[in-house]
């Protein structure tokens, strides 16, 4: 009987490693979401202190995607929004959040802030490598409420040129592929429990 459940056990372990080890190559080939943007009402960015995101939101909303004119920075801070202003975005085109501490927070506080708006329409600004996890629980939060949502993402610069993740430094690719974890993560549900 004991025997029985150790060959069980062991198992269970050897199974769990293979789809770990399965799909942690699939995951991080598919980090990057980018579709081609579209006119939409507000552009939204789930914020990291990253300036490339700032930086891409303000592309976008200069380039007239954003037809109310407005960013929702989820959370907006002292440091992130000066990034917003270096790249032209005003004070006053960024609609605040304050409170989200993760991507899961950013998403069902920025969809609501829409619902209140009368926003139909966004699209999600974020870093490349963030995207595959954004756009999984963004389109999670939707099925509440059925907006219509692009996903844009954000490349980084190095050496005056925007590259993907891969192509960036040591720290971005860390962070990449951290992603891994979260990814599972968001995949079972654990952002109701944890801060991931």
């Amino acid at each position: 009987m004991i025997k029985r459940r150790i060959v069980i056990s062991i198992g269970v372990v050897l199974f769990i490693c293979l789809i770990f080890g399965v799909s942690y190559p699939i995951i991080l080939n598919n980090l990057i979401v980018d579709e081609e943007p579209v006119q939409s009402d507000v552009v939204i960015v789930p914020e990291g202190e990253e300036f490339v995101r700032a930086s891409k939101a303000a592309e976008l909303l200069n380039e007239g995607y954003s037809h109310s004119g407005k960013i929702i920075v989820s959370p907006i801070t002292e440091t992130n929004i000066e990034g917003y202003k270096e790249f032209g975005v005003e004070p006053e085109q960024i609609i605040p959040e304050t409170e989200a501490t993760s991507t899961y927070e950013n998403a069902v506080t920025t969809l609501e802030m829409m619902n209140e708006e009368g926003f139909g329409s966004a699209i999600i600004v974020s870093s490349d490598y963030h995207m595959l996890r954004t756009k999984m629980i963004y389109e999670r939060i939707n099925r509440e409420y059925d907006f219509d949502l692009t996903y844009v993402a954000a490349y980084h610069l190095v050496d005056g040129e925007f590259v993907p993740w891969y192509e960036a430094g040591t720290g971005i690719k860390e962070a990449a592929k951290s992603e891994f974890w979260k990814y599972w993560g968001y995949l079972l549900g654990l952002y109701y429990f944890f801060n991931l």
